[in-house]
Order: structure tokens, then C-alpha cells, then sequence
């Protein structure tokens, strides 16, 4: 069928409506102080134009935390720097050489310790700075009572000082072998009977 109606152009807008978004509110219950939970277990943050040091961690060396184990140990054992007050005995024995031979060393943490020998009643040896290996030294006896003495120098960096020495003969017997542990100043004293006229073991034969 023919349209009669007349056609008319559809009226637009000069400019669309704008779409708004309903506004939300919401008001978050952190953050709000410092005080608050999380932001007391986060880095602070430094401020605009604010320059950071680094941090700085004590270093510790491993002698000073070796030396605190073996001093709980001697603490667990009895053994205080009270005890550690006086001259210590290392005993007495008897050889068949003119020479002797003492090996020193430290046998704990390596801090220093220094210690001097003595034979019967005259100073040998000055200083010993005690390492981790041994420092071997040669004396000659005289017939009968021969006194060693080692003398505590001082105690490093820690307490107490650690020795090891070990004792041998002219014929490399070993005589006897001692660990100590003294304050500066006391000695460890062992008594050596050199016999006359020997110079080897006698045997039953």
C-alpha cells in the first residue's frame, strides 16, 4: 500500500546525555595511623630527598664464638677463673737424653696467647705467640732435677690461655703431653729427671 503519511525526520540531540555513575563511599578501617597493625610490620619508607644509611650488622669473629663454647663447656665442668687462679703441675718423669725437645701450640680458638719458658729458674724461650700448629723448641738438661715452667703472658682475647705442649726426648720418645688453660701470670710446672751418665732406656737384657 502506498504511504500517505507524511515522513519526518527524527530529532537528535544537539549533545548526548552524560552516563553519571552512582557514587560508592567507602572508608577503609586501615592505614589511618601509624599505629596501625600492618603498617607497623611494613619498611618505612624514606622521605623525598631523604638519603638512607645502610645497616649495619655486627661481625663477630669466629675465634671470639669458638672461645665462648669452650668457656661454657669449662663453666658446665667446674672450672672458673677462680680455679684457674694458681700454678698448675704437669708431673714428674724421668729421661736418658741431655736433650729435650717442647712442642707448643694453642688448641682452642686462636687469640693471641703468648706464653714464656722457663728452665730450672732462667727464662729459655722469651714469647711464644701459640697458633693452631706447633713450634717445636730444643733444651739441654742437666744431670738429675731439671723444673720447665711455662708462664701465662697474658689471656688473649679471651679467657682463659689455652696450651697444648707436648714433651720428647733426644731419642723422639715422646716424655708426656699436656693441655692447660691459665690466667696471665700463673705457670704450668712439670719436673724432668735426667739420669747420669745414660743416654738410652736401659733393658733387661
Amino acid at each position: 500500500m502506498p504511504e500517505k503519511a507524511a515522513k519526518k525526520k527524527a530529532v537528535m540531540p544537539e549533545t548526548p546525555p552524560k552516563t553519571i555513575a552512582p557514587e560508592i563511599k567507602f572508608e577503609s578501617q586501615y592505614f589511618k595511623s601509624n599505629d596501625d597493625k600492618l603498617l607497623r610490620d611494613l619498611p618505612k619508607l624514606p622521605k623525598v630527598g631523604e638519603v638512607q644509611s645502610p645497616k649495619t650488622y655486627d661481625v663477630r669473629p669466629a675465634s671470639e664464638i669458638y672461645t665462648e663454647k669452650i668457656q661454657s663447656q669449662m663453666a658446665k665442668e667446674g672450672i672458673t677463673r677462680e680455679i684457674l687462679n694458681s700454678d698448675i703441675f704437669l708431673g714428674e718423669y724421668t729421661v736418658y737424653t741431655s736433650e729435650i725437645k717442647i712442642s707448643a701450640r694453642d688448641y682452642s680458638a686462636i687469640d693471641g696467647d703468648m706464653v714464656r719458658i722457663w728452665l730450672n729458674g732462667e727464662i729459655v724461650t722469651k714469647v711464644i705467640d701459640l697458633d693452631s700448629g706447633y713450634q717445636k723448641y730444643d733444651y739441654n738438661l742437666k744431670e738429675g732435677l731439671n723444673i720447665i715452667q711455662i708462664e701465662a703472658l697474658n689471656i688473649g682475647l679471651s679467657f682463659p690461655n689455652t696450651g697444648q705442649f707436648s714433651f720428647v726426648d733426644g731419642n723422639g720418645k715422646i716424655i708426656t703431653e699436656q693441655f692447660w688453660g691459665l690466667n696471665e701470670g700463673y705457670r704450668a710446672i712439670i719436673k724432668v729427671y735426667k739420669k747420669k751418665g745414660l743416654d738410652k732406656e736401659p733393658t733387661n737384657e
